[in-house]
């Protein structure tokens, strides 16, 4: 029998590698493993193609290599068992978006979730450094009428004053805000106050949306031709 008969009887039924010799058996492999790799590259590309139609993407983070990526199968692998080619996102919250769940603090408090204010007055912008809310904590004056002397109202108008003056933020309850406004006259005082962080929920459910099992539908249902295409390159 003609190599290239036996390589094409493979490629019907893989089952009958055994029938090949070493040489070809590698060679197979070799097709096997460069099949998988081009899945796992068309994979990566229809997902990033989803994220960027459905979902808000307010950075190249979501979508960039470190985060969505893919490993190689070997191509000098010596079985079929060992040709493996993955394809995902190394962050927990892709996961939660592809299946759906609870998203909690880690530490069992209340959840940090930055406003519009918080983005530049823009929900599809991402939150700047300077407004995370580790940079915030350590700019941020809180109001407790339990600690401070005076009326509940005078204590909020200090510590409201101090934080325009300072530039600073400030907690009301359980929400931080920024005070853009301060003025005063006549015996009056008014202040104004953008929230910038809500903090009022311990946790929040993501509904599923798949990103990653649609991307991966037409690479898998193409693996066949894929392969024979392969084999024809390398019987060459």
């Amino acid at each position: 029998m003609a190599a290239g008969s036996q390589y094409r009887m493979v490629i019907d039924d893989p089952s009958k590698i055994g029938l090949l010799t070493e040489d070809m058996k590698k060679l197979v492999i070799r097709g096997a493993a460069q099949t998988v790799n081009i899945q796992a590259v068309l994979t990566r590309k229809n997902a990033v193609k989803i994220l960027k139609g459905e979902f808000t993407l307010r950075n190249s983070f979501t979508t960039g290599g470190i985060n969505l990526h893919f490993d190689r199968a070997d191509e000098d692998a010596r079985s079929f068992g060992e040709v493996s080619s993955t394809v995902g996102a190394v962050r927990q919250y892709m996961e939660r978006q592809e299946e759906g769940g609870i998203h909690a603090d880690p530490g069992g408090g209340k959840l940090a979730i930055p406003t519009d204010e918080a983005r530049g007055g823009d929900n599809k912008k991402p939150v700047p450094r300077s407004m995370y809310i580790k940079k915030v904590r350590r700019k941020m004056y809180e109001y407790n009428p339990a600690q401070r002397k005076g009326t509940p109202g005078s204590n909020l108008v200090a510590v409201a004053a101090t934080a325009f003056k300072e530039g600073a933020f400030l907690k009301y309850g359980e929400n931080i805000y920024r005070v853009t406004d301060f003025r005063s006259g006549g015996g009056d005082v008014e202040f104004d106050l953008e929230m910038v962080y809500f903090r009022q929920l311990s946790q929040t459910e993501t509904k599923a949306h798949p990103w990653l099992e649609p991307a991966m539908r037409k690479p898998a249902a193409d693996r066949q031709r894929i392969f024979n295409s392969q084999m024809n390159k390398l019987d060459r």
